[in-house]
């Protein structure tokens, strides 16, 4: 599988306000359902590793403890329905760019335009915060998380780290 970069230049995404009967909160790490729906999300799907439902646990737990580098709270959140998590975004401080680490939509919820309500919430944080470039890592097989990207305003930005230039 061939993974490459891609960046998000925010300056350049028109501010949006849309009205939704879905709710964004907080990004708890240690939630068996957000855990459950990491699994959803990535269960035979071309970046499916065999990974069960314990294994995202502990991903998650690691990853809020800085395996990827410092989380950023503001870029790190869930999608809700009725209280349920059926969306997240997970975003960290990885070599002192902001990387979205973690995209998911739940399996159930695929094909109704929330995967990129969500891509526009974190790009309308990020914007809120000063960020003028997110990044983040996709795997070019996966032809709907690519297109889903490049139409919230990502591009190619290289094929490894040391591709960008400070």
């Amino acid at each position: 599988m061939k993974r490459i970069i891609m960046v998000c230049d925010t300056q350049h995404i028109p501010s949006s306000q849309e009205e939704t009967s879905f709710s964004f909160g907080t990004f708890p790490p240690d939630s068996p359902r957000v855990a459950e729906l990491f699994y959803s999300a990535y269960h035979e799907s071309i970046d499916d590793e065999g990974e069960l439902i314990s294994d995202w646990q502990k991903e998650l737990r690691e990853t809020a403890d800085g395996k990827y580098g410092p989380l950023i709270p503001e870029l790190s959140f869930q999608l809700q329905k009725d209280d349920h998590p059926i969306g997240a975004v997970v975003t960290s401080t990885f070599q002192e760019l902001p990387l979205l680490l973690f995209v998911v939509m739940s399996a159930a919820f695929k094909g109704n335009g929330l995967s990129k309500l969500l891509m526009k919430e974190v790009i309308q944080r990020a914007k809120a915060m000063g960020l003028t470039r997110l990044y983040l890592v996709v795997t070019v097989e996966n032809q709907p998380a690519y297109k889903l990207y490049e139409a919230c305003g990502f591009s190619f930005a290289g094929e490894s780290w040391a591709d960008l230039s400070p």
